[in-house]
């Protein structure tokens, strides 16, 4: 049943389901466009873009649903499973974080130990590791799909598990974000401080401060990226970790802080990087950007 919160935010969700849908779209098709841009960063963050548009798409039905008498028995259990609990956008938005997490790691396996060739991501291995994400993903959230259903006697969605259960599930959530944050604050400090401060580079990249500064821009997309998706994260793990009503006020305004996640990142790459603009101004003008540009990884 609708609320007052979403009466309120119900314009705001619109324009960010908007602008979050066009903006991931169109960095997918200027990654796509620009063969100088298939890079290991950009394909991991195209993953990051195709899981937001999942994300943004699936919580529309949700948010409607929301405005009307929910519907009861076989029925109402299906429309708990996969449209009033959000539960797709639950797999897309763990997508996400932890394709960042990777990211992290691939930067810092790049930048920081480029002598670890077994660990290098080339393009068979960042597909196998973008499968695997999103496998781990689909399999931590089936439990949702399994033990949500429509209870006549509430008249909502109700998961049929003990509270202990409840509470070592959210538990483990915020065990993975708080790992994932670990991985992604190592693997940064340390990449932060050999650019920043130690001006190391790789043995085969150039020692120019042109190709230090771009290796700068880069990393500062990335921590940029990174930090906005877990600041608008981080509320709802809090939430759902303590196991507040998902009819209470904070429930829904921190559920909507992580859709608002989903439509920031474009928003990034078009202030921070002038190399994507230019890509955008060549597909405005329906012209293939030069071969040797690069727009987020040199």
């Amino acid at each position: 049943m609708k609320t007052t919160v979403d009466i309120v935010l119900l314009p705001f969700s619109i324009l960010i389901v908007m602008a979050g849908v066009l903006g991931n779209a169109l960095f997918i098709i200027v990654v796509r466009k620009h063969r100088s841009m298939y890079t290991t960063t950009n394909f991991l963050l195209t993953n990051v873009a195709v899981s937001d548009i999942i994300s943004l798409v699936f919580w529309v039905p949700g948010t409607v649903l929301r405005f009307f008498e929910h519907p009861s028995g076989s029925l109402g259990s299906f429309l708990c499973k996969f449209v009033t609990m959000h539960h797709i956008a639950g797999i897309s938005l763990l997508v996400s974080g932890l394709t960042l997490t990777l990211i992290s790691a691939e930067r810092y396996n790049a930048l920081v130990q480029p002598m670890h060739l077994h660990l290098k991501l080339e393009k068979r291995r960042v597909v196998i590791s973008i499968c695997i994400i999103w496998g781990f993903a689909i399999g931590f959230v089936l439990p949702l799909f399994i033990e949500q259903s429509y209870v006549d006697e509430v008249q909502n969605c109700h998961m049929d598990w003990k509270s202990s259960a409840s509470r070592v599930y959210w538990a483990l959530l915020a065990a993975i974000v708080g790992i994932s944050l670990s991985i992604m604050t190592f693997c940064y400090f340390r990449i932060v401080k050999a650019l920043y401060f130690e001006n190391i580079l790789p043995p085969n990249c150039s020692r120019s401060e042109q190709d230090i500064k771009d290796k700068q821009k880069i990393i500062t997309i990335l921590i940029t990226v990174t930090v906005l998706f877990f600041v608008f994260f981080l509320p709802f793990t809090i939430v759902s970790a303590i196991n507040i009503s998902t009819e209470s006020k904070l429930y829904e305004l921190s559920y909507f802080l992580v859709y608002v996640s989903c439509c920031v990142n474009p928003v990034v790459y078009i202030f921070q990087s002038a190399k994507y603009r230019a890509g955008l101004k060549d597909l405005w003008k329906g012209r293939a950007a030069p071969r040797t540009q690069r727009s987020l990884e040199s």
